[in-house]
């Protein structure tokens, strides 16, 4: 049995990802999820996959501005999880197979949750 606390995240670079999925997918893996958030620049996008009570965690920094290869050629589920980080965070996500041009939510605002959080270091503090 596995231990459910290490559920560790490996930080790759999207070409990296693409790889890792292409073989995840071969050796059994299905996919768990992928979720987005919005930083200062880039949104961190967050790949998982399963197999055998196993979970494994890819992470990437995506600028902005660049884009990202759709995995729903490796795992057609990816298509839903694709189209919501693209309409709620605007990750930039090509060729996907089905592909619901903004339109996958019912929402009044373009990427409500593209807005970008600045990340503040909570400083050491003494109990006195």
């Amino acid at each position: 049995m596995n231990n459910y606390n290490d559920f560790a995240i490996t930080k790759v670079t999207k070409d990296e990802l693409y790889n890792i999925m292409q073989k995840k997918y071969e050796d059994g893996y299905r996919l768990s999820q992928i979720c987005s958030i919005a930083f200062e620049g880039y949104n961190e996008v967050i790949y998982s996959v399963n197999k055998d009570y196993l979970m494994e965690n890819y992470k990437i920094d995506l600028p902005i501005d660049e884009e990202i290869k759709s995995f729903s050629d490796i795992f057609p589920a990816a298509t839903l999880y694709e189209n919501e980080i693209k309409e709620l965070w605007g990750v930039k996500v090509v060729g996907m197979n089905i592909d619901y041009h903004n339109k996958f939510y019912r929402i009044k605002e373009e990427t409500p949750f593209k807005k970008q959080i600045t990340v503040i270091k909570k400083e050491d503090t003494k109990d006195e």
